[in-house]
């Protein structure tokens, strides 16, 4: 059994740590412009910190598995015979199925669904404790939002949704109430594919660029230049981050079963409910990104021509 200590205190140190962040960088003067950038700033430093404890904890796990066996290039089957430690695993051949007649890959001992870890878990509490502290403050923004439109005015939360970045807030909503469960599965020992879900957590590697793009934009609108590389570089860390990163966790958990494709292991070894929210996930974010891609092509000609003549004015 793994402990739930060290995830307990994870998510309520995430959540306090952010909070008083928040207090702290929001004195003296706790405006609508002071309180966006401040959860901007918290954004970048949670998505930075967690991508390196995302990167660090799938690392050493490879790194664990592979001093105990690796499985060869073929890709054979990735069972295992767990252990009580992080990844204390032994690598065995097997046929990758259930038995005669099976529908789906054995997963019973795969490690990539079957590890278990207090680290792993530990990184998705943290992420869940600064979810919660963020959906907080991104009603205190609506809030400010609405006082400024509406002074005097009594705030409820149907009116606060009315100033909020909804596709934001409900986007920290459902995954915090996810990891939630998931912190409930980890305390009835319960909890199967950490490894898969702190993968997904590298989606937070594009975080950084995007806050830095939407500082450019706010503060520095006459950095035509700059804001056109930034916004360029977020389209490519959007795609790599959040759609190319879907693919490539399917190839890895289809290279366990001993597929090279990711497209045959999500149609031929998936189970349904895996090809609906990877796929509904890959959609959405395809979806974004297209939308993204659009957005900042059709404002390419105009921040070019205000960066040569900006660039023109200095020489001259």
């Amino acid at each position: 059994m793994v402990a739930t200590l060290p995830s307990d205190l994870a998510l309520f140190a995430s959540f306090a740590f952010y909070r008083l962040v928040h207090r702290f960088a929001e004195r003296p003067n706790p405006s609508l412009a002071r309180l966006s950038a401040v959860i901007r700033a918290t954004s970048t430093l949670h998505s930075s910190v967690t991508t390196i404890l995302a990167a660090y904890y799938l690392y050493r796990c490879r790194k664990e598995w592979a001093a105990v066996g690796s499985p060869g290039t073929d890709g054979p089957t990735m069972n295992s015979i767990a252990s009580s430690g992080d990844a204390a695993y032994v690598w065995q051949e097997a046929a990758g199925t259930a038995g005669l007649g099976a529908r789906y890959p054995d997963d019973s001992k795969n490690p990539l669904l079957q590890s278990r870890s207090t680290l792993g878990n530990a990184i998705t509490a943290i992420e869940c404790g600064y979810l919660l502290q963020d959906t907080i403050s991104l009603l205190r923004e609506a809030g400010a939002r609405r006082c400024l439109a509406h002074p005097g005015s009594q705030s409820t939360l149907r009116s606060l949704l009315q100033y909020a970045d909804k596709t934001l807030l409900f986007h920290h909503v459902g995954i915090a109430f996810a990891l939630l469960v998931l912190h409930l599965y980890i305390h009835q020992d319960r909890e199967r594919g950490i490894y898969i879900i702190v993968q997904f957590l590298l989606m937070n590697s594009s975080t950084p660029i995007l806050n830095l793009r939407w500082w450019l934009r706010t503060y520095r609108p006459t950095s035509r230049l700059l804001c056109l590389i930034a916004d360029s570089a977020f389209v490519a860390a959007f795609y790599l981050a959040r759609i190319w990163l879907v693919g490539w966790i399917i190839r890895g958990y289809g290279k366990s079963h001993g597929y090279e494709s990711a497209w045959k292991i999500y149609v031929e070894g998936m189970r349904l409910p895996c090809q609906l929210g990877t796929g509904a996930l890959w959609v959405a974010n395809t979806a974004w990104w297209a939308l993204l891609v659009m957005s900042v092509v059709k404002r390419m000609p105009a921040d070019l021509a205000r960066a040569g003549r900006a660039m023109h004015v200095k020489k001259g």
